[in-house]
């Protein structure tokens, strides 16, 4: 186990609503990892700003959606390498209450299909690169 633990010795956590991303956190720190939480201002819960006063391996970005290149800087800053999305995000504020930035508007504009998943994917893609 420690090799995974080394390998994933600081992990992204993009964190939509709901308690799958305090499961996901919890997990992380059981392994040891420290967390670099990137906390979607429409979505997650405020809780996680307690979790990371009560644990240094824990900090905490609020990111509105839309923001793909501050995401993408945060995570860089940080020094993540792996990155995982835990939560829901309501598919209504995804497609018709966003602001994007040039990356994401970039992105859309080039989706064939305009779909929950298939943006999901899209931007899972733009993190991988």
């Amino acid at each position: 186990m420690a090799s995974a633990t080394t390998q994933l010795s600081k992990l992204g956590l993009i964190a939509g609503n709901g308690r799958f991303p305090f499961l996901l956190l919890d997990a992380a720190r059981a392994e040891g990892c420290a967390v670099v939480v990137a906390a979607i201002k429409e979505e997650t819960d405020a809780e996680i700003n307690e979790r990371a006063a009560n644990d240094d391996g824990i900090t905490v970005h609020w990111l509105s959606l839309g923001e793909l290149s501050k995401l993408i800087e945060t995570f860089q800053r940080a020094g993540v390498s792996k990155a995982v999305m835990a939560g829901q995000v309501k598919h209504k504020q995804i497609f018709s209450s966003i602001r994007p930035d040039w990356r994401l508007a970039k992105l859309l504009l080039n989706l064939r299909t305009r779909n929950t998943d298939v943006l999901l994917g899209a931007v899972a893609k733009v993190l991988g690169d």
